[in-house]
């Protein structure tokens, strides 16, 4: 099948280079996966065998169709990409369309003997990766909105940045809020200004602590060289600061769902008996690994994480320097990459730094001995999801 958006190309075959019926458009819809079910009845009445459904994961499309054939009891087969690229370019002539797509997946599929059919992963597990991706993702919108938000604070009041250590902590932005007016930053009494801080604060401060911020504050408004502030960087500012509180609370929200559910799974209180790993890092390793079961060998499983050399040899060259791949998953990869680097730090794993320092006694440069550790590691990783026993050195 040649998944695409809202629907998917799907060619049968008996076997090898002998199609059943014309090629067909199934709707991701239910009358098409309805269409999909009787196609594979016919298939597996003509051949009496289940048949075996092959495809390549496109972005997110591909899930829905997995799901739905995986309730129904089939074997669903996903291609790496770049094996289903190698296929298309096995003709001579240049023919891309969804239909020959198929008929490529097809001819792959006889040109295997052992194809790993993709195990059905667990709910929580599923629900982990969904909700760490969106945390990385709203993460990176918050970064930004930060950034814009400090560009903005330099050209309407500069000074400002002195009144609190953390210019982003919900008192010093309900403070901000406050005072920003159109007509600049006018200075007050301090008994006007104290009421403000009071009113911007959330959680109960001294009131030593409030004065000590009314003072900074008159001399931000002091030292403050804007004396008017143009409509339209008072509205942009004010829109960054409601964006900046909402990616706030929507990350708070995320973190404490992730924990709650990070704290069900057996993978992660696993993966935190290895020094130098903490919750959130056992939860990304584990979000991004999934079922350990879907990997024959921990070679697999550093393969998918991007961190095994890659090989080039040619004639009587061969390469003593290699990079690797970086195939697979980058946020495993960077997961692995912190774990050996906090591991590594003051020694608090053993193991891991006597495995480092004899790289490094061999010549190794630094990234590379950190790179041959996290693969060691991750070898050790999936022993442990697959024996279920904790980390031992």
């Amino acid at each position: 099948m040649d998944v695409a958006k809202g629907k998917s190309v799907a060619q049968a075959f008996v076997k090898r280079n002998y199609p059943f019926g014309r090629v067909q458009e199934i709707l991701h819809t239910p009358k098409g996966f309805e269409k999909l079910k009787q196609l594979l009845e016919e298939l597996e009445q003509k051949t009496t065998h289940k048949p075996a459904v092959i495809l390549e994961p496109t972005g997110h499309y591909h899930r829905i169709l997995v799901f739905y054939l995986q309730q129904a009891g089939y074997e669903v087969i996903l291609v790496n990409p770049l094996q289903a690229q190698r296929a298309r370019r096995t003709g001579l002539r240049k023919v891309k369309t969804d239909a020959s797509d198929a008929w490529h997946l097809g001819e792959l599929y006889y040109q295997e003997e052992n194809w790993s059919t993709y195990p059905g992963r667990k709910e929580a597990l599923v629900d982990l990766q969904f909700l760490t991706r969106e945390h990385e993702f709203i993460t990176s919108l918050y970064v930004q909105a930060k950034l814009n938000m400090r560009t903005l604070v330099d050209q309407i009041f500069p000074s400002y940045e002195g009144v609190f250590k953390d210019l982003y902590s919900k008192t010093s932005l309900n403070l901000l809020k406050a005072c920003l007016t159109s007509e600049g930053v006018k200075a007050q009494t301090p008994e006007a200004w104290m009421g403000m801080v009071k009113a911007a604060t959330q959680a109960s401060r001294s009131e030593t602590w409030m004065n000590r911020k009314v003072e900074a504050l008159q001399n931000a408004i002091a030292d403050n060289p804007v004396q008017r502030v143009p409509y339209g960087l008072e509205m942009a500012l004010r829109s960054l600061l409601a964006l900046v509180r909402e990616f706030q609370k929507q990350l708070t929200e995320l973190e404490k769902v992730i924990l709650e559910l990070s704290q069900t799974l057996n993978e992660v209180q696993l993966l935190e008996s290895i020094p130098g790993v903490g919750t959130k890092l056992a939860t990304a390793i584990v979000s991004e690994i999934g079922d350990a079961s879907q990997f024959r060998h921990p070679k697999q499983l550093v393969a998918y994480a991007g961190i095994d050399p890659s090989v080039f040899s040619s004639g009587k060259f061969v390469a003593t320097q290699n990079k690797i791949t970086k195939r697979g998953s980058k946020r495993l990869r960077r997961a692995m990459y912190l774990a050996v680097t906090c591991g590594l730090r003051r020694g608090i794993n053993p193991g891991l730094r006597e495995y480092y320092d004899r790289k490094k006694s061999e010549g190794k440069p630094h990234k590379v001995a950190v790179i041959a550790c996290a693969n060691k590691l991750l070898h050790h990783v999936y022993a442990m999801l697959k024996k279920g026993q904790p980390y031992t050195l």
